[in-house]
């Protein structure tokens, strides 16, 4: 999976690097079909931000998460995507199961 992690207004370091890149490791778990993923992280003046883009398929799934440490925004971001990732899934197995039905 290709990975792409920036970062405005500051510099990454290697261990927020790879606190980021063991979060969407974990994402390949739910779904294999990850084949890119982007993570924006940006520090405001109060607020640190995480906003992330993760493709498989035809879908683009995106989040964005705001706290007051970065680490706890980079969490809450997958938690988001993962979410979201579950929801499209179900949607994708119920539609399956609607086809055989008929």
């Amino acid at each position: 999976m290709k990975l792409t992690i920036t970062g405005h207004h500051f510099e990454v370091t290697p261990f927020l690097r790879k606190h980021v890149e063991e979060k969407i490791t974990r994402l390949d778990h739910y779904n294999d079909r990850i084949h890119e993923g982007e993570v924006v992280l940006t520090k405001d003046n109060v607020n640190e931000i995480a906003e992330g883009r993760v493709h498989f398929g035809h879908t683009v799934i995106t989040a964005r998460a705001e706290s007051t440490d970065i680490y706890n925004s980079v969490n809450e971001l997958f938690e988001r995507i993962l979410v979201q990732i579950q929801r499209h899934e179900g949607k994708l197995r119920d539609r399956k199961r609607q086809g055989a039905d008929r």
